[in-house]
């Protein structure tokens, strides 16, 4: 009796040394947490890839919508919750861009969570009305350094990434453009398409529908290949003045800082095989995304890299939130 005893105490003690991280990898449902609405472009790519993850995690993913503060609602969330893999954040430019421009965001990506892979990309577009006396990207900016502060441009909001790609052409050709933020898109669709704007920057996905009514001219767009859906639109990167200037919108999933490495591999082999199917290639790019997969340590490297490039934006254009 006192060996049998004695072996249920050590087996106790064995199960109390496993890792909450090791308990938690095979159990209960991971929660993906996006920072925008439904219905929105980050909302719909997750959707997507959220089954199949499922597929291949064996556990159920789920996405939840926790909105507000351009994406940091649902980052900070997963910053509170625990390090076991039971909670995913699916992020994109904004995980990174947003502390560098409002400084009450106490959030370090670096230090805060571990970018398990990269899913999809998509450009943003330079839209002009259709009746816009502007055929290329050249002839807007020329007309804007020609007459400084009289064009303007249009974006979402200050500090979005459609902010950061106006203040980039302004610093790299010296034009002094309007800058118009606005509260989402839909504003920016409606008073473009009024002939209230002179330009505007979308996503490619936003602009397109609009295109091919005949109410929109995309002058670029601000991937380093022309999109796949635009052939005849060139990418910024062709035009000799913004040569080398590529600024894709990118999403990710990421997992709090200290998550097991094991189970972050887990993340990582399952969003990459996720992105190899052509059903997902093809629900991805319905939404105007390209899947595009990178592994952990590549992802956050192509961070490091875009952070750069923010960062001297956000220095060279002084832009902040609050």
């Amino acid at each position: 009796m006192f060996r049998r005893n004695l072996l249920r105490a050590a087996a106790a003690l064995a199960m109390a040394a496993v890792p909450v991280a090791a308990l938690a990898q095979d159990s209960g449902p991971i929660t993906l947490l996006v920072g925008y609405s439904a219905g929105g472009s980050a909302d719909y790519a997750a959707r997507v890839i959220a089954p199949e993850l499922t597929k291949r995690l064996g556990r159920s993913v789920v996405v939840e919508n926790a909105t507000g503060g351009s994406g940091m609602i649902a980052l900070q969330k997963l910053i509170n919750g625990k390090a076991d893999g039971s909670t995913l954040y699916y992020g994109g430019h904004d995980t990174v861009a947003v502390p560098m421009l409002n400084k009450s965001v106490k959030i370090d990506w670096k230090k805060d969570t571990l970018p398990v892979g990269r899913t999809a990309i998509t450009s943003m577009a330079i839209a002009v009305p259709a009746a816009s006396p502007y055929k290329t990207l050249g002839e807007l900016v020329a007309a804007a350094k020609a007459k400084p502060d009289s064009i303007s441009i249009g974006t979402p909001g200050i500090g979005t990434a459609q902010h950061m790609v106006g203040e980039m052409i302004s610093e790299r050709s010296g034009a002094k453009f309007v800058h118009a933020p606005y509260r989402g898109g839909a504003q920016v669709s409606n008073d473009i398409l009024a002939g209230i704007l002179d330009s505007a920057v979308f996503t490619t996905s936003t602009a397109l529908p609009f295109f091919k009514e005949g109410k929109l001219r995309i002058l670029a767009v601000t991937s380093d290949d022309r999109a796949a859906t635009l052939p005849d639109v060139p990418a910024m990167t062709e035009i000799p003045e913004f040569k080398g200037l590529a600024l894709p919108l990118w999403q990710g999933l990421f997992v709090k800082a200290g998550t097991d490495p094991a189970i972050a591999k887990k993340f990582s082999d399952a969003i990459a095989a996720s992105m190899e199917q052509e059903d997902v290639k093809k629900r991805l790019a319905d939404g105007g995304f390209i899947a595009s997969p990178m592994a952990m340590g590549e992802f956050a490297g192509f961070i490091d890299q875009q952070a750069v490039i923010y960062q001297k934006i956000v220095m060279d254009s002084k832009i902040t939130i609050e």
